[in-house]
């Protein structure tokens, strides 16, 4: 049955591109067929309702529909623009670092990625740009910084090894996620064309036109969004329905229009997925895969497989909650059954640099609200969404590969002593 259950994904997947069916609709199909022939409750359908994603994103995009109906966002972006129209091609690298201060200076990478995320896909709107860049720009900025010692990451990483009688450790982790981190964000600012970004002649002059008292109290709005949810730590989902209920109250936001713009299509997408992955995981199929990887580990290559594992189940798991709490206490025992050179802190920086970097999957928070934010936006939604899916997975698993590059390489020896 975990073979099958992983033959289940794979149809899934490939019948939604066959019939350009959504997929979240063939997963919750496929699902109900799984869950019948393994003989178990529908209810292990109902559990894998990711009710925390979907509140979320809901939430997120309710908020930033009222921003864009009434052009708060395009005014905002445009005026962004207008500082960096001689240098258009550093705006990717400008997100990249603002994302990694915020997420580094404690918040961690979900409270910063759900904001920055959104701003950057409007500003691509704005340049004409590519969005999935900027977007992937926000999403690694802020899965890099949340290795510092004190956001939350490293705050787990910092208790784990603890437990494992290995303090001091964190500072170095830290500093080999980085690496790896900035070295990922450089190759994907190369290869999607960061550095070619251009302004259109209307887009030089773009930041003359003045707020009106409605786009005001919505920037004003913005700005509070921006410090509940960073500085202090509050659910992103909830304060956005909060923020939007308090737009609509005082006119700011018009009540109806913003509904049609939050992409319903993308949140049965995501939805549907992961509750068919709730189901494979129950059948086992993750489990199988993760012990096929580490079954062939040996000194040359067991940080390289460490750290694919680590990314193949953040793919469908939590990082924190799950693949770290799960792996980290294994690692001396792997180290002492392999033998040779191996160090901790190179197979640490493995693990949490592929776990955090797989956060561009549309199956984690950061990919989901990538896709649903594109498709929000009508002048960057060109492509389907179900292509846009396949696109970012197949981007998460080349930012996962390179870290596994980078562990297999050695290069953390030549950062972390």
């Amino acid at each position: 049955m975990q073979t099958i259950s992983l033959l289940v994904l794979i149809a899934a997947i490939a019948i939604g591109f066959w019939k350009n069916i959504n997929v979240g609709i063939v997963s919750l199909a496929l699902g109900f067929i799984l869950t019948a022939a393994m003989g178990i409750s529908v209810k292990v359908l109902v559990a894998g309702f990711p009710t925390k994603l979907f509140l979320t994103l809901l939430g997120t995009m309710y908020f930033f529909a009222l921003l864009q109906d009434n052009r708060t966002l395009e005014l905002l972006s445009r005026k962004i623009i207008s500082l960096f129209k001689m240098r258009p091609f550093l705006m990717p690298v400008v997100i990249y670092v603002v994302s990694y201060v915020m997420s580094a200076a404690g918040p961690g990478a979900i409270s910063v990625q759900s904001v920055m995320i959104i701003f950057a896909v409007s500003l691509a709107v704005q340049m004409k740009a590519d969005p999935i860049l900027m977007a992937v720009m926000a999403i690694l900025g802020a899965v890099g910084g949340t290795a510092s010692p004190i956001a939350l990451t490293g705050i787990i990483v910092t208790d784990l090894t603890a437990s494992l009688h290995v303090p001091g450790i964190a500072v170095p982790v830290f500093y080999g996620v980085t690496a790896a981190n900035v070295f990922i964000a450089a190759v994907f600012y190369v290869v999607l064309g960061g550095y070619r970004m251009t302004l259109d002649a209307d887009l030089q002059n773009a930041g003359g036109e003045a707020f009106t008292w409605e786009q005001k109290i919505c920037l004003a709005g913005l700005a509070a969004l921006v410090v509940m949810v960073v500085i202090f730590r509050m659910d992103v989902g909830f304060v956005s329905f909060f923020l939007a209920f308090l737009l609509m109250f005082v006119g700011a936001a018009d009540k109806k229009r913003p509904i049609k713009l939050v992409p319903w299509n993308v949140l049965i997408l995501i939805c549907g997925i992961s509750v068919l992955m709730s189901v494979i995981k129950k059948a086992g199929g993750i489990k199988l895969l993760a012990d096929l990887l580490a079954s062939l580990m040996t000194e040359g290559t067991a940080a390289g497989l460490i750290a694919a594992t680590a990314g193949f189940m953040s793919w469908f798991s939590s990082a924190n909650g799950v693949v770290f709490p799960t792996l980290i206490p294994t690692l001396p025992e792997i180290i002492a059954k392999v033998g040779g050179e191996l160090r901790l802190v190179d197979m640490l920086v493995g693990v949490v640099g592929a776990a955090t970097v797989a956060g561009i999957s549309p199956l984690s928070t950061g990919g989901s609200l990538i896709m649903a934010t594109v498709a929000q936006n009508e002048a960057a939604s060109s492509e389907d969404s179900s292509k846009m899916f396949l696109k970012l997975f197949l981007l998460s698993f080349c930012a996962v590969m390179l870290v596994v590059v980078f562990s297999l390489v050695g290069v953390t020896k030549l950062i972390v002593y």
